[in-house]
């Protein structure tokens, strides 16, 4: 056993036991409250930057699939082709995985894409302490004792997790509809749900104009990591995708930049909202569902513009979770709706273009 300590820039030194890639990771520390999706969570482009917590005591007891390719740049079981988080901490990692598709160990996973992890540490417990005190920087290191910490990454994590190309994917059973996906970060679980509502769909990459590309039925923004008003190009992009009068539909990161474009703000928040049972409502049909979210930023509700109205708040915090326009379609959730934790209750918010 290799002894790896995890540093927060608040002083705190929490030791445990090093899985994964020996190396280092620096990165903002947050946690998930998933019992489940480890595989998804670590492949969802939004963790990029970011060292993850895993709240659930026991994580790797069922392995890690082989990929399954479903098509060009597109997976049937991961969220994308890469480990995304800097690093990961746990309390217990299963080294003998059971499940009948499993393929390889959490640890040998962490280990193939060079990602450093730890276990072993009392993750509840650390995840209190970012409850009271909010997300804060922290380094996974062999090193007890650190040199002080560097300045704080400026750069836009848009612009390394989006395709540099556009990709087009065909449906195989069409709805005759097209739309332009802005790639912020997709999730791959977003493609695969509007192939199988039957959408052509050209992905882009975030900073592209949409409306350049014609024939089109609808815009759809993706999620993404970051802070949402580092995104100037597709901010703008979404002003013209509006004053154009083409539908739009803004999932997580995009729920944020339609907000801004719309002269609304957004924040961040203390600690987030990164999980699979986060409770939400439909303020228009009082109808409650439960709902797969990854984010660290929020839409300031007392700043939504008239003509839009606010259609979904978080009913643990009252934050809000969706806007619509009131009579054109225009809307966005900050929730995930190909997250399936309900398991299908808000799919149908990707079938409305």
């Amino acid at each position: 056993m290799v002894t790896s300590y995890l540093h927060l820039e608040d002083g705190s030194v929490f030791a445990g036991v090093a899985i994964g890639f020996r190396g280092q990771a620096d990165g903002e520390v947050v946690f998930s409250t998933g019992m489940t999706g480890y595989p998804q969570s670590l492949t969802d482009p939004s963790f990029v930057g970011q060292i993850l917590i895993f709240t659930y005591p026991l994580i790797g007891n069922y392995g890690v699939p082989r990929a399954r390719i479903q098509g060009k740049h597109l997976l049937s079981n991961f969220e994308s082709e890469n480990i995304w988080a800097k690093g990961v901490i746990i309390g217990d990692c299963s080294d003998k995985p059971s499940h009948y598709e499993s393929y390889r160990s959490f640890s040998q996973f962490l280990s193939m894409h060079k990602v450093p992890g730890i276990e072993g540490i009392d993750t509840r417990s650390l995840t209190q302490m970012l409850r009271d005190k909010g997300v804060m920087r922290g380094r996974i290191s062999s090193k007890k004792i650190l040199p002080p910490w560097p300045q704080r990454d400026q750069e836009v994590f848009v612009s390394r997790v989006s395709t540099k190309l556009p990709i087009i994917y065909t449906p195989q059973h069409s709805n005759g509809k097209h739309v332009v996906l802005v790639d912020c970060g997709v999730k791959h679980g977003i493609l695969r749900s509007l192939l199988a509502y039957g959408y052509k769909v050209t992905r882009i990459p975030w900073d592209e104009d949409p409306t350049k590309i014609s024939p089109i039925d609808g815009v759809i923004a993706s999620n993404g990591p970051g802070d949402p008003k580092d995104c100037t190009k597709t901010i703008e992009h979404i002003k013209k995708v509006i004053d154009k009068g083409i539908p739009f539909v803004g999932i997580c990161l995009g729920h944020q930049l339609l907000a801004l474009a719309i002269g609304a703000n957004t924040y961040k928040l203390k600690y987030g909202h990164r999980g699979l049972n986060q409770p939400c409502l439909d303020v228009i049909s009082q109808k409650a569902y439960v709902t797969s979210q990854n984010h660290g930023y929020a839409v300031d509700k007392n700043t939504i513009p008239a003509g839009f109205m606010e259609w979904f708040i978080n009913l643990n915090d009252g934050t809000n979770e969706g806007i619509r326009h009131e009579s054109k379609k225009i809307l966005s959730v900050q929730f995930h709706p190909e997250g399936n934790p309900g398991p299908f209750d808000t799919q149908w918010i990707l079938n409305t273009l």
